[in-house]
C-alpha cells in the first residue's frame, strides 16, 4: 500500500518516543530519538515497520561518538515506538482520544544511515516475533493432532504470546469439532516453521493478526469476526469521514470508497478413502452474491480429507475465501490510532450503504516529525491508509502458501516395535523411517501406517508381499503429496544383501523368503537358473507343501523323475490306477506292506517272475485256486519233492511218502507197476521189480475204502474264477475199444455240474473226470418254473447243470424201496462176479463217512449196482483239497448227448461251458449203469451245437447267473497226484456203459481248487447214448476239489469189487 501525505499538520504538542532494553545510552540519556516512522500490518500477514533513529543535538556528544553506536546489541531485541494519544475530547473528531497506541516488534535490522548537521541518523527494521520462524526449516512428521495442537508444537519454540480466540464450537457437527478430528500423518515438508503452520491456518480458515501494548506484541490466531475488537481508546470508535482539505485540526478519513466484484458462489470438493473406497466424499457449499452471474462452481481434487464432516468445513471454508473479497473498501487519513485488526464504525459518508461497521484488513502509517526543536516541543506529520471489510462477511485468508511437492521417489528403513520381524495391519501397511526424518526413533511411531503397491490387488485375490522390518524400500507420493507416502518396491544394501551371490549368480532369479528367526537357508522359494547346460526350476518349501488341483493335473518328466519321503507316503485315488513302466521297475519295501484290492486283482509278467520269502508264508484263496505251468513244476520241502513236467510226468520223492484219504483213494492207470527197477536199470527194492501186471477192464478202477474222517470244518464258499478252463491238450487214448456189453458204462470225461450248496459224499464214487468244468463268478439264478421230468436218466453232459440252491438233508435211516434211492447198506457188498442189476434211483447220501482206515479193502471183483438217479446234494460243501489240480487247456465241448469213449480227444467246444456258482466235486463211486445200455457207437458224436433235452428230474433254481468264464485254464500234461480225501459226490451220475472202464495207470491228482463251473446248465438227454466201440480215455484232468469234507454216512460205502 502506497502512503499518501494528507498535508495535516497537528500544532498541539505530540510525543512519540523509543524504548529497548537494548538501547544504546550516550551520557546516561537513551542515544537514539524518533525521526520517523513507516509500515503497515495485514490481517494474517507479517508487517514490517521502519525506523527512523537520530542521536541528540548536544554539544557535549561528539559526533564521532554517537556515530560508532553498537547495533549488534540492538539485534533481536524487542523495540517499542510510543505514541501519545492525549489531547482535548473523547472522539477522534473532537480532538485527539486518551490513552496512545504501541508499535512493537523484534529489531531485524539496524544501520548507520547518514549525518545531518549536528545529529547522525540510523535505521531500525521491526518485524514480529512470528518472522523469526521464517528463519527456521524442517522435515518433521506430526501423527494423531489436530491443526491447533500442530501450530502450539510450532510454536512452542518460541517464547512470545500467544491468544487464540478461535470459535471451535461454531465449526461441529453432531457435537464434534471438524477442526478438532486429529491428522493421521501431516508433514511439514522442507518448509519453514511459518510457511508450515501458515499453510495450515489457510487451508482450515485460521487466521491471525498481532495486538500491542505493555511493550509487547501479542499473536491473536482467530477463526471470526467476534474476535476482533475495537482501539482501546475511544475516540477510534466511530471515525467521521469528511472530505479532503475540510479539516486541519482533527482526525478523520477523508477518502472512503467501496468496491463490489464478481465472485464464485458454490464450490465442489471431492477425495478418496481407501478404508471406504466407495463412499461418497463430494461435498459443496453454496453462498452466492446478490450479482449477476454469481453461480460461478468450483471444483477441487483431492480435498485433502477422508470424511465428509471434514469435508463440509473445508468446502465451507472455500466458499467464504472466494466470497469475501466480493465487498472491500479503501480509505485514506490522518487516522493515528486505528491498528490492523480492529473495529470501527463510519460515519459521515454521503453513501448510505458506506456507514457500517468495519473490520481493518490492512492498516499503513506514516509519521515524520516536520519541526526542528524548540521550545514549545515537537511537531509531527501523520498520514493512514486503511483497506476494511464490512463485519457482515467472514474473512478469510486467501491460500496463497504453496504446498511443496515431492520431486520423485524416496527410499525409506520399514520399522516397527521391538523383537518384531513383520509389523503390519488389516491392510497389508507398514511404518517407515524416512532418510529426512531426524526425529525418528527407529519404532513403530516414526511414521504412519504407508500403504503397500502389489503386483496384483483384487477381491481376495492378488500377491501380496509385507516389507519386513529393517528393509529399504521405495516410497513414492500421491499427487506429490507428502502426506501421502506409498510403497513402491524394496531395495538391496549391504545390510539386506541379494539372496543369491552377485555378480558369480547372475544367471539366477526368483523368489525366496525367510523364515522368521530363521536363517539364510531357512526359506520358502522358487528359484530359476538360466545357466547355459545347467538350467533348473527349483522350488524349497522350509516345513510343509499343500498343493491342490480342483481338476485334472499332468506331468511331463523328459528324462529322469525321484521322490524321497522320508517319512510317510500316502496316495489316495477316487477311481482308476494305472502304471506303465517302459524298463525295469524296483520296488523295495523295509518293513511291512500290505495290499487291498476290492475287485480282481491280475498279475502279468512276460518273462521270468520270483518270489523270495524269509519267513513263513500263507495264501487263503477264499474260491477257485488255479495254478498254470507252461514247463516244469518242482515243489521241494527238506528231502520231499515233487516234480511235474508239461509231458505228463509226475514224480513224488521222499523217505516216506503217506497217502491218506479219508473216505477213499482210487488209483487209476494201465499197466500198474509196483516197486519197478531204478531208473539205472537195477531192481526197486524189497526183492526186485514187479513186472507190469495187467489189469482187467472190470479192474482198472479201484477203490479202497477209508475209515470217516473227523467232523467236517464249517463251510467256505469258493471264490468264482473269471476264465473257464481250455480243453486237455493231449487226452490219452484207450489201447482197444471195449465190444459193446451189459456192463457198467465207463466214466464220464466230463465231472458232473457243481450245486450251489456241496452235497453229501455218495455212496458209490462216480469215475473221476477228465475235464474240470470252470469255476463260476456268481451262482446262476434261480429257474422261475421247473422244466418236465423225463422218464429217462440225463447221460452226462460236457456242461454241467446248475447247481441246487437248496439241496435236501441227508438222511440217517434208510427209506423204503420206491421210486426213491434205496438206502445204503451198513455192510460192504460182497464181491460178485456179475455187477448187479441197474437201479432206478441212486442211493441217498449216508448221514456220516466212512471211518478211515489204515489199509484199503480189497477190491472187489464186480462193480456195485449203478444208480439211474444221482444222488441228492449234500448241504455242506467238501473240504478243500491239498494241492490244486492242473487245469485243461482246452474247455470241454456242449453236448445233448454223452461222446462214447474213443481213442480220440473229443473235439474243443466253440464256446467255453458256462461258469457255475460252486465247483464240481468228484465222485467217489463209478456211475451207476443205465437201465438200458446205449448202442455202441465206432466214432465219437460230434459236439452238438443245440441244447439236450430236458431230464427226468428237474433243475434246482439257482440264486443268480453264473458269467461265464473270459479265459480258459492252461492244460495239463500230466494227472495230478491223488487227493488226500474222497471228493464229494456228483449231483447227478452218467449213463452207464456195457463194460466197465479200465482203470487208470496213475490215480488222478488231488485238486486244492474246485474246476471252474460252467455259465449255463446243460438239460439232460432224454435217452442215454450209445455205447462206445472204444473204451474211454483215461482222465488226463483232476476231479474238482471240495471245499469242506463229505459229511459222515453211517456205513461205509461198498466197494467195486
Amino acid at each position: 500500500m502506497s502512503m499518501n501525505s494528507l498535508e495535516g499538520r497537528l500544532h498541539q504538542e505530540r510525543t512519540v518516543t523509543i524504548s529497548s532494553d537494548a538501547m544504546p545510552r550516550l551520557l546516561g540519556q537513551p542515544a537514539l530519538r524518533f525521526l520517523s516512522l513507516r509500515g503497515e500490518e495485514h490481517l494474517g500477514k507479517l508487517y514490517t515497520y521502519e525506523v527512523l533513529l537520530r542521536t541528540p543535538d548536544d554539544f557535549h556528544v561528539p559526533l564521532s561518538s554517537s556515530a560508532n553506536l553498537d547495533l549488534k546489541a540492538m539485534i533481536g531485541t524487542e523495540m517499542t515506538v510510543s505514541i501519545q494519544l492525549d489531547g482535548i475530547g473523547t472522539g477522534a473528531e473532537r480532538g485527539v482520544g486518551a490513552g496512545g497506541r504501541e508499535i512493537s516488534g523484534l529489531v531485524v535490522k539496524a544501520g548507520f544511515l547518514r549525518t545531518e548537521g549536528r545529529y547522525n541518523v540510523y535505521r531500525i527494521v521491526l518485524r514480529p516475533w512470528l518472522w523469526l520462524a521464517t528463519l527456521t526449516n524442517d522435515y518433521k512428521i506430526f501423527q494423531d493432532k489436530t491443526v491447533v495442537e500442530i501450530i502450539d508444537t510450532v510454536l512452542s519454540d518460541y517464547p512470545y504470546p500467544v491468544d487464540k480466540r478461535l470459535d471451535i464450537d461454531k465449526y461441529t457437527v453432531q457435537g464434534e469439532s471438524e477442526r478438532n478430528e486429529p491428522r493421521a500423518f501431516q508433514v511439514q515438508y522442507g518448509e519453514t516453521d511459518f510457511d508450515f503452520i501458515q499453510r495450515l491456518m489457510e487451508e482450515w480458515g485460521i487466521y491471525w493478526f498481532f495486538e500491542h501494548s505493555d511493550s509487547k506484541h501479542r499473536l491473536v490466531l482467530c477463526d471470526h469476526i467476534g474476535a476482533h475488537r475495537r482501539s482501546s481508546s475511544a475516540a477510534y470508535h466511530e471515525i467521521a469521514h469528511h472530505p479532503e482539505g475540510g479539516k486541519t485540526d482533527i482526525e478523520y478519513l477523508n477518502y472512503f470508497s467501496t468496491d463490489e466484484s464478481l465472485r464464485p458462489g458454490r464450490v465442489v470438493i471431492d477425495d478418496f478413502d481407501f478404508t471406504r473406497p466407495r463412499a461418497q466424499l463430494v461435498t459443496s457449499n453454496h453462498q452466492p452474491r446478490e450479482t449477476n452471474w454469481g453461480e460461478g462452481e468450483l471444483f477441487e481434487w483431492p480435498g485433502d480429507y477422508t470424511d465428509s464432516k471434514h469435508g463440509d468445513l473445508i468446502s465451507r471454508v472455500r466458499m467464504e475465501e472466494r466470497r469475501a473479497p466480493g465487498t472491500r473498501a479503501f480509505g485514506k487519513g490522518n487516522v493515528r490510532g486505528v491498528a490492523c485488526g480492529q473495529t470501527f464504525t463510519l460515519t459521515k459518508h454521503k453513501h448510505d450503504d458506506a456507514n457500517r461497521e468495519y473490520i481493518v484488513i490492512e492498516a499503513a502509517l506514516m509519521m515524520t516529525e516536520i519541526a526542528d526543536e524548540t521550545g514549545s516541543g515537537y511537531h509531527y506529520e501523520c498520514n493512514n491508509e486503511l483497506i476494511v471489510q464490512p463485519t457482515s462477511e467472514v474473512f478469510r485468508m486467501p491460500r496463497e502458501t504453496p504446498k511443496p511437492t515431492t520431486s520423485g521417489p524416496q527410499s525409506a528403513i520399514v520399522v516397527g516395535p521391538p523383537g518384531h520381524e513383520v509389523w503390519t495391519d488389516e491392510f497389508g501397511r507398514v511404518k517407515v523411517r524416512f532418510m529426512w526424518d531426524r526425529y525418528a526413533r527407529n519404532d513403530a511411531t516414526d511414521s504412519c501406517w504407508v500403504r503397500v503397491s502389489q503386483a496384483w490387488a483384487g477381491v481376495n485375490f492378488g500377491g501380496i508381499y509385507i516389507p519386513r522390518i529393517g528393509q529399504e524400500v521405495i516410497v513414492g507420493f500421491m499427487n506429490g503429496d507428502p502426506d501421502r507416502p506409498l510403497i513402491l518396491g524394496s531395495l538391496y544394501n549391504t545390510v539386506t544383501p541379494p539372496p543369491w551371490d552377485l555378480p558369480g549368480d547372475a544367471t539366477k532369479s526368483g523368489f525366496k523368503s525367510k523364515s522368521i528367526k530363521g536363517g539364510r537357508e531357512n526359506y520358502n522359494g522358487i528359484r530359476f537358473e538360466d545357466k547355459p547346460g545347467v538350467e533348473e526350476f527349483h522350488m524349497q518349501a522350509e516345513r510343509d507343501m499343500n498343493r491342490l488341483t480342483k481338476s485334472s493335473e499332468s506331468h511331463t518328466v523328459g528324462v529322469n523323475f525321484s521322490i524321497g519321503v522320508g517319512l510317510a507316503h500316502n496316495r489316495a485315488v477316487g477311481g482308476m490306477f494305472s502304471s506303465i513302466v517302459g524298463g525295469a521297475a524296483s520296488y523295495a519295501v523295509g518293513g511291512a506292506e500290505s495290499t487291498i484290492v476290492g475287485g480282481a486283482s491280475a498279475l502279468n509278467v512276460g518273462g521270468a517272475y520270483a518270489i523270495a520269502v524269509g519267513g513263513p508264508m500263507s495264501t487263503s484263496v477264499g474260491g477257485a485256486y488255479a495254478l498254470t505251468v507252461g514247463g516244469a513244476l518242482s515243489i521241494v520241502c527238506g528231502a520231499a519233492a515233487i516234480n511235474m513236467t508239461a509231458d505228463g510226468t509226475i514224480k513224488l520223492v521222499g523217505t516216506k511218502i503217506k497217502v491218506v484219504g479219508s473216505d477213499e483213494v482210487v488209483i487209476q492207470g494201465s499197466p500198474l507197476q509196483l516197486n519197478p527197477g531204478r531208473e539205472d536199470g537195477a531192481g526197486g527194492g524189497g526183492g526186485g521189480a514187479i513186472p507190469p501186471i495187467p489189469v482187467p477192464l472190470f479192474f482198472r478202477s479201484i477203490t479202497v475204502p477209508i475209515l470217516p474222517p473227523l467232523p467236517p470244518p464249517p463251510a467256505l464258499p469258493p471264490a468264482p474264477s473269471s476264465e473257464p478252463p481250455p480243453p486237455s491238450s493231449e487226452p490219452p487214448p484207450s489201447s482197444e475199444p471195449p465190444p459193446p456189453s451189459s456192463e457198467p458204462p465207463p466214466p464220464s470225461s466230463e465231472p458232473p455240474p457243481p450245486s450251489s450248496e456241496p452235497p453229501p459224499p455218495s455212496s458209490e464214487p462216480p469215475p473221476p473226470s477228465s475235464e474240470p468244468p470252470p469255476p463260476s463268478s456268481e451262482p446262476p439264478p434261480p429257474s422261475s418254473e421247473p422244466p418236465p421230468p423225463s422218464s429217462e436218466p440225463p447221460p452226462p453232459s460236457s456242461e454241467p447243470p446248475p447247481p441246487s440252491s437248496e439241496p435236501p438233508p441227508p438222511s440217517s435211516e434208510p427209506p423204503p424201496p420206491s421210486s426213491e434211492p434205496p438206502p445204503p447198506s451198513s455192510e460192504p457188498p460182497p464181491p460178485s462176479s456179475e455187477p448187479p442189476p441197474p437201479s432206478s434211483e441212486p442211493p441217498p447220501p449216508s448221514s456220516e463217512p466212512p471211518p478211515p482206515s489204515s489199509e484199503p479193502p480189497p477190491p472187489s471183483s464186480e462193480p456195485p449196482p449203478p444208480s439211474s438217479e444221482p444222488p441228492p446234494p449234500s448241504s455242506e460243501p467238501p473240504p478243500p483239497s491239498s494241492e490244486p489240480p492242473p487245469p485243461s487247456s482246452e474247455p470241454p465241448p456242449p453236448s445233448s448227448e454223452p461222446p462214447p469213449p474213443s481213442s480220440e480227444p473229443p473235439p474243443p467246444s466253440s464256446e467255453p461251458p458256462p461258469p457255475s456258482s460252486e465247483p464240481p466235486p468228484p465222485s467217489s463211486e463209478p456211475p451207476p449203469p443205465s437201465s438200458e445200455p446205449p448202442p455202441p457207437s465206432s466214432e465219437p458224436p460230434p459236439p452238438s451245437s443245440e441244447p439236450p433235452p430236458p431230464s427226468s428230474e428237474p433243475p434246482p433254481p439257482s440264486s443268480e447267473p453264473p458269467p461265464p468264464s473270459s479265459e480258459p485254464p492252461p492244460p495239463s500234461s500230466e494227472p495230478p497226484p491223488p487227493s488226500s480225501e474222497p471228493p464229494p459226490p456228483s449231483s447227478e451220475p452218467p449213463p452207464p456203459s456195457s463194460e466197465p472202464p479200465p482203470p487208470s495207470s496213475e490215480p488222478p491228482p488231488p485238486s486244492s481248487e474246485p474246476p471252474p463251473p460252467s455259465s449255463e446248465p446243460p438239460p439232460p438227454s432224454s435217452e442215454p447214448p450209445p455205447p462206445s466201440s472204444e473204451p474211454p480215455p483215461p482222465s488226463s484232468e483232476p476231479p474238482p476239489p471240495s471245499s469242506e469234507p463229505p459229511p459222515p454216512s453211517e456205513e461205509p460205502p461198498p466197494s467195486e469189487f
